[in-house]
Parts: C-alpha cells; sequence; structure tokens
C-alpha cells in the first residue's frame, strides 16, 4: 500500500517504476507508483525534446531484453558498426572490435518535428509505456515544490498539495529546474555540477544521409579552443551533431559546420538544413549528498557516467534504488547501505574518465600527437590478426560500452605504447622529409 512519486518519466524514472513494480510483485508487497512527467514524449519538437544524441549500446539493448523489456524495431532509427575519425592530420575508420559492441542511434524524446510518428517510437515514450503497463501511473504535472509533513514528503504543483508520499524518486534532467527543490529541503543535496554542450538535428534525404554517413558515426577532434570533440550521428532522415567543449555558444554550431574538415563531411551537391539547435546541460560531478530519508536521487539528478551512456547509468541506478527500497527500507540509512555503494561507483569510475579526457584532449591540441595516434590506428585496422588496442580504447571511450576504469587499464598494456613510440617516429620522420 505504499505511495512513491517518481520525479521524471525519462529512462532512469521509467527503469525506477518498472524494478520498483516488478521487484514488488515478487516479494509479495503492493505498491502505488506514480511518475509525474508534464512532457509528451510521443509529440516530436520541442514539446516532447530531451535534448541529447541518443546513443544505445548492443549490451543495453541485450541487458534489457534479459529484464522482460524488448526494444521494438521502431525505435531504432540506425544500426552504427564503426567510428569514422577525423582529425587535422587525416581520418581512419575504427570498427566495432565485436557483434556485442554494435551502437544504435534513436530519439530519446519525439526528435525533430515530424520525425516521430506511426512508424518510428521515441525511446522514452517506450520506457514510459512499459512502467505504466507494469501498474504505474502517469501524471503530465510540472512538480514544483517538495517538503515534509509529519515526516513523509509531500509533492505540490502550482501552489496545491498533489501526494502525501513514502517515497519521492528525484528523476529530473540537469535541465530542468526541479533540482532546486530539493536544495530547499535542506537534506544537504546540491544540483550537480554540469557544463553546457551543442546540439542540432540536420534534415537531409534520407539516400543521401547513407551515402555520406553509412553506417558510421562520425567524430571529430579538432584543433579548436573551445570544442573539445565533436560527433555527427546518422539517424533515418536526419543527422544528429553534438559539440562538447567549453564556453560553448549558439555560435559554436556555425563555426563547427564551417570548419574545412566538417564541410568536407557533409552533403557537396545536395540540400541539408539546420532544423532545431539547443544548448543542453550535461552532468560532470554528482552529488555528494544523494538521499535523506523517504527521498533517493536517480540518474541525471544524481550520478551518472561522465559525457557518454546516460540511458545504460539509468539502468544501473534505477535498478539499483528499486532494491533498495522495495528490499531494504527508505531512511536514510537502507540509501547508505544497498543503494550509496552502486552511486559511488559510478562516481569513483568517472574520475578514471576524467583523466582519459584529459589524455585525448592532449593528442588533440598537439597534431604530432595526433598524427601518431591515427598511424597507429590505421596500423590496427589493416591487421586482421592483431590486439587493437589502441582501436578498441577509443571505441570505448566513444560509445560509453565499457567502464572508464577499464580502459584505463587497457590504455597501459606496453604493445600500445610502442605502437605509438613508432607512429611518432614515422611522424617526425614525415615532416623532416
Amino acid at each position: 500500500g505504499s505511495r512513491i512519486a517518481v520525479i521524471g518519466g525519462g529512462p532512469t524514472g521509467s527503469l525506477f517504476s518498472i524494478f520498483a513494480l516488478k521487484m514488488a510483485k515478487l516479494a509479495g508487497t503492493e505498491l502505488h507508483v506514480t511518475i509525474y512527467e508534464p512532457k509528451d514524449f510521443s509529440r516530436s519538437g520541442p514539446a516532447g525534446c530531451n535534448h541529447c544524441g541518443g546513443i544505445i549500446s548492443e549490451l543495453l539493448v541485450q541487458t534489457l531484453a534479459m529484464e522482460g523489456i524488448n526494444l521494438p524495431d521502431s525505435i531504432v532509427q540506425r544500426g552504427i558498426n564503426s567510428y569514422r575519425l577525423h582529425t587535422n592530420y587525416g581520418n581512419v575508420l575504427i570498427e566495432t572490435p565485436s557483434a556485442e559492441k554494435t551502437i544504435a542511434t534513436v530519439y530519446r524524446g519525439g526528435g525533430p518535428i515530424g520525425i516521430i510518428g506511426t512508424e518510428k517510437e521515441s525511446f522514452d515514450r517506450f520506457l514510459l509505456s512499459k512502467a505504466v503497463d507494469e501498474g504505474a501511473a502517469h501524471h503530465a504535472l510540472k512538480i514544483d515544490g517538495v517538503s515534509y509533513r509529519n515526516g513523509k514528503p509531500v509533492l505540490f504543483s502550482k501552489g496545491h498539495d498533489v501526494q502525501d508520499a513514502d517515497l519521492v524518486v528525484g528523476a529530473f534532467g540537469v535541465n530542468s529546474s526541479t533540482a532546486n527543490i530539493f536544495e530547499g529541503i535542506g537534506f544537504g543535496y546540491k544540483a550537480p555540477v554540469t557544463v553546457t554542450a551543442a546540439v542540432a538535428e540536420i534534415s537531409m534525404d534520407n539516400s543521401v544521409l547513407a551515402e555520406r554517413f553509412g553506417s558510421s558515426i562520425h567524430l571529430f577532434l579538432l584543433p579548436v579552443k573551445s570544442i573539445q570533440f565533436a560527433a555527427i550521428i546518422p539517424k533515418e532522415t536526419f543527422a544528429t551533431v553534438c559539440i562538447l567543449g567549453k564556453g560553448l555558444n549558439s555560435g559554436s554550431l556555425s563555426s563547427f559546420l564551417d570548419h574545412p574538415i566538417v564541410r568536407d563531411v557533409l552533403p557537396q551537391n545536395a540540400p541539408y538544413e539546420i532544423k532545431c539547435r539547443c544548448l543542453p546541460k550535461m552532468n560532470i560531478r554528482a552529488p555528494k549528498i544523494p538521499f535523506a530519508d523517504r527521498v533517493v536521487m536517480c540518474g541525471d539528478a544524481g550520478s551518472t557516467r561522465l559525457l557518454k551512456d546516460g540511458i545504460g547509468a539509468a539502468y544501473i541506478m534505477g535498478k539499483a534504488a528499486a532494491k533498495t527500497a522495495v528490499f531494504e527500507g527508505v531512511g536514510r540509512e537502507h540509501f547508505e547501505a544497498g543503494y550509496f555503494p552502486v552511486y559511488q561507483s559510478i562516481v569513483n569510475d568517472n574520475r578514471y574518465g576524467v583523466f582519459l579526457y584529459k589524455v585525448i584532449e592532449t593528442y588533440r591540441r598537439w597534431r604530432i600527437l595526433t598524427g601518431a595516434m591515427l598511424e597507429v590506428v590505421k596500423k590496427e585496422q589493416r591487421s586482421a590478426g592483431s590486439e587493437k588496442i589502441l582501436s578498441s580504447v577509443l571505441w570505448d571511450m566513444f560509445t560509453g560500452n565499457e567502464r572508464f576504469k577499464n580502459v584505463f587499464f587497457k590504455s597501459l598494456k606496453v604493445r600500445m605504447h610502442l605502437d605509438m613510440w613508432e607512429g611518432l617516429f614515422k611522424v617526425l620522420r614525415r615532416g623532416a622529409l
């Protein structure tokens, strides 16, 4: 008979709800779960937008299937089996290390105007509908206040009481102002530290998109001060542009698209059009205190994978929070014992990610290092039987298929560093000639 209020109907909120209801049934317990999500993910354009690139790994697809969540073909916009890495030194194709590490592109929300309809499905809408099928209620309300009354949290919307809850799950994104509500409760929660990204949707004919991009995500490491790295992600009739860096603004997208290396990738003699653009925030540092009595923060509101694989992190954290609540309890001490170790494992793993991104940033800035990296990757891609260490490191970094800690230790292999010295020598010799 306990009542759970979930603020946010994205992947974290939906997955928490699915797992909490499934686990409650296993335990013979009846729960009432209500998801508060004002956005309509069945609508394309800003009304259903979720500000993201939309990449999901084959490993996560298989993991969700094992949990009884089978993604329909209508969700997948395009299957991806390779990266094309573009630099000021040249470009190289990096193929997937294995079939289990392929990825697919999806639209989290409704996508650009007209893209989601009878034949195509929003990933977030699908998960939310699965949560409702499992027994959750969905209310299209924006929660603008939470406070404690008689030891339990109470939700408010437009000044009116909405619900008394036995547990409130904060599963909202960092692009909303909902974090301010929980900061005001006074248990020590602070909104995650964020960085601004630049995202845009470019429309083009399906045949042109297939010809120019194929089944590859095009990744750019350019010597542009404000851009750390950027990607063009092919879908069906749109390509999503995602740019990460420092000090990005409304002009960053135009500057990127005008770069000679980028212009060579875009269609030369066919029309394309920027349909929408935005400057979303991304969580880069998790809050230190993500829970209190009867309150827990998950997903982007808590800890998530650094710059990658937010959907995978939503699965991990949503399930961990549900397991703790159903089988252990909803007090601060229960979340401290059952939820926080999982939460902290992502925080700790992201520290390896910070270091690895700094290494990539160093290689991006120095042409000689960029050249050496490309020489090694080209050598690995040509050799059918060799261990493709650097190629695998780059694939796992950019897809989020692997934990940063595992990528870090893979990057320490002596063979790769010997190859890097060989590549560096080739670049120096070519420069001398």
